[in-house]
């Protein structure tokens, strides 16, 4: 299945525009749904021998465990799935005593996938999904969509 996506029109932020391309179309992904944690876990134990509470403890305590290895300044390789590592840069400072911790940014979360992941991404195709207009209003004022009892 292919990623769907729109065009939104945005100002364009290059440097000396041209009259008349002020604005330009990119395209803007949709998600087709949500996939929740639950259902995860249902269709991960209907695929194996574990219970779907089997598959939850386990990847609540991958998490448990991800956040102390990040935490410790670890990289934290998770197979196939991919790595984990949490970063951390700084703005720049002439001196060394001159470099104070107030320097420092946000930390980040880099996230590298592994190798199918990484094949997925390469391979991935996109269709243009065309927004549907909204119907006008019927000469009642109210809606023609059907009211949800």
């Amino acid at each position: 299945m292919a990623l769907q996506f729109h065009l939104v029109q945005r100002k364009n932020l290059s440097k000396n525009v041209e009259v008349g391309k002020e604005k330009l179309y990119y395209a803007q992904t949709r998600a087709t749904g949500t996939c929740s944690f639950d259902e995860l876990c249902e269709i991960v134990a209907e695929s194996s021998t574990a219970s779907s509470g089997d598959v939850k403890v386990v990847i609540d305590r991958v998490i448990k465990f991800l956040l102390l290895f990040l935490a410790r300044g670890e990289v934290v390789q998770c197979g196939e799935l991919g790595t984990f590592q949490l970063l951390q840069t700084s703005s720049g400072s002439v001196t060394a005593e001159e470099f104070s911790s107030n320097m420092l940014y946000r930390a980040r979360l880099r996230f590298r996938p592994g190798p199918k992941l990484r094949e997925l991404i390469l391979t991935a195709k996109s269709e243009r999904f065309k927004l549907e207009e909204s119907k006008p209003a019927t000469p009642d004022g109210g809606s023609d969509r059907p009211e949800i009892e």
